[in-house]
């Protein structure tokens, strides 16, 4: 028996149900509902079990678990809770998270730096006054070199480079564990820790810092490989191992030791493989989209809350809004006018699917903004172009997969996108500060569910082929 069976027969038996009127009121026979409900055939319909919750009295909160179970027995528990994982990210994704403020330190709070090494136990107060004094240094010195090894989990990870400024790399070593059974992937370490790493990103980008990520995978736990000291942060002039509950630690000040330690870091990251690699400028994001556009592939999936209208664009209308004073103006308006080309011809070939909603068109109807390039590389489009691309978009419904979401996942403004082939991807959003970050998605198994979720979406998220149409006519007529 699946969960989902065993726990539908308690309510059944705990309510004391009369299995042949429940029967009569779901409309299936007496056999076909004991067979579901022994497990031997599972539920035909999600209504259905909406419908049985209803029968037995079920609380939201029963009916909500009891659903789950039922989305469970219908494919494995790794893929459902991956890609539950999927759709959390998507939700909740804000590229900006508030920072909290750095406790003020004083220098009686730190250590006697007057030994080579000192091994350390304090609260983490303490301990992050010494991070923030070893990065400050660093800062200062000039030579901006930050090693980190260790997951997003150490407390107030968001926090621990949080004076750094232009100029400054961080190289961040991430421990993966891999899940030995399907229950791991309910609460997927390794997805949480994506993504409070695209979130970091936005914070360094903005600040012009150049921070690097790679991965590696430990087994069942990064002690395995750095007992007990997991966490290592590195400058050119001192190294600091950290336990995992943040506690103890090692400090070391010895030139020969830093430099061991500093040798060792960069031989680990000789062996890993990178996990995301941001795109700087404009023309390092056509050149990564071009090659996107050469991956040989079946399927391509779009999904961002306000559609790509790149495709729609011409060569008059780049000419037209691109910042005058540009560098590299005329390469760039060759580069983007070849790029749509392609664009075009690829999605010929392959119908690509583009999941989008309402609010998003209205956006760029309202602001003329293209979300995927920051501002300063154009000006806002005028009414009269928005309209003439709105008009074109519509022209190519025949040869897009036009998927429009009933309700908006995430947020309309600096909110995701993800484009998906066969073997390549890419997350991006732009901050509050406008600046476009484009990661270029590495790990396979991300890769895997991201488009594992987007193929699987729940049909009822979306406005059936004709709504669409008629929905997206009926607000060209709108402006």
């Amino acid at each position: 028996m699946s969960e989902f069976s065993q726990m539908l027969e308690s309510y059944v038996n705990e309510k004391k149900v009369n299995k042949f009127q429940m029967a009569k009121y779901l409309s299936i026979d007496r056999s076909s509902l004991h067979k579901i409900i022994q497990g031997q055939r599972n539920a035909p319909s999600k209504n259905l079990v909406i419908r049985m919750g209803k029968y037995l009295e079920l609380s939201p909160y029963e009916l909500n678990e009891l659903l789950e179970l039922y989305s469970i027995s219908l494919i494995s528990p790794q893929r459902y809770y991956r890609r539950k994982n999927v759709q959390l990210f998507l939700e909740s994704f804000d590229p900006n998270p508030s920072l909290i403020e750095m406790p003020s330190f004083q220098a009686s709070d730190l250590p006697n730096l007057n030994r080579s090494v000192i091994p350390l136990r304090a609260n983490g107060i303490h301990l992050e006054h010494l991070l923030y004094q070893i990065n400050e240094r660093e800062k200062e010195s000039g030579k901006g070199t930050i090693r980190f090894l260790g997951t997003p989990e150490l407390p107030g990870f968001e926090n621990l480079f949080s004076q750094l400024t232009a100029g400054t790399q961080v190289k961040h070593i991430l421990p993966f564990v891999r899940y030995e059974n399907a229950a791991d992937y309910k609460n997927d370490q390794n997805f949480l820790y994506l993504s409070k790493v695209v979130s970091v990103y936005a914070q360094f980008s903005d600040r012009l810092i150049d921070y690097q990520t790679s991965y590696y995978y430990s087994g069942e736990s990064i002690r395995s490989h750095f007992p007990p000291f997991p966490y290592w942060v590195i400058t050119s002039e001192y190294a600091l191992q950290l336990s995992e509950d943040y506690k103890e630690g090692i400090f070391y000040q010895d030139p020969d030791m830093v430099a061991f330690m500093a040798e060792t870091f960069d031989g680990l990251w000789n062996r890993t493989n990178l996990l995301l690699i941001p795109v700087q400028d404009g023309l390092s994001q056509l050149r990564l989209n071009q090659e996107l556009l050469k991956a040989k592939t079946e399927s391509e999936i779009h999904f961002s809350l306000v559609p790509c209208l790149m495709p729609f664009l011409t060569r008059r209308e780049i000419e037209k809004y691109l910042a005058p004073k540009l560098p590299d103006r005329e390469k760039f308006i060759d580069l983007l006018d070849q790029y749509i080309t392609a664009i075009c011809q690829r999605h010929a070939q392959v119908h690509p699917q583009m999941i989008f909603s309402l609010d998003g068109i209205r956006r760029f109807m309202e602001t003329g903004v293209f979300d995927e390039f920051p501002l300063d590389l154009y000006s806002p489009l005028k009414m009269q172009d928005r309209k003439r691309i709105y008009s074109r978009f519509l022209q190519k419904a025949n040869q897009y997969e036009y998927k429009l979401l009933k309700e908006n996942m995430g947020t309309i403004v600096n909110g995701i996108r993800v484009n998906l082939s066969d073997s390549m991807g890419f997350i991006q959003f732009m901050t509050h500060t406008g600046k476009v970050i484009l990661l270029s998605l590495e790990h396979p198994s991300f890769l895997a569910s991201f488009k594992d979720y987007f193929e699987t979406m729940d049909p009822d998220r979306f406005f059936t082929s004709e709504e669409t149409i008629e929905k997206l006519n009926k607000l060209q007529y709108s402006f």
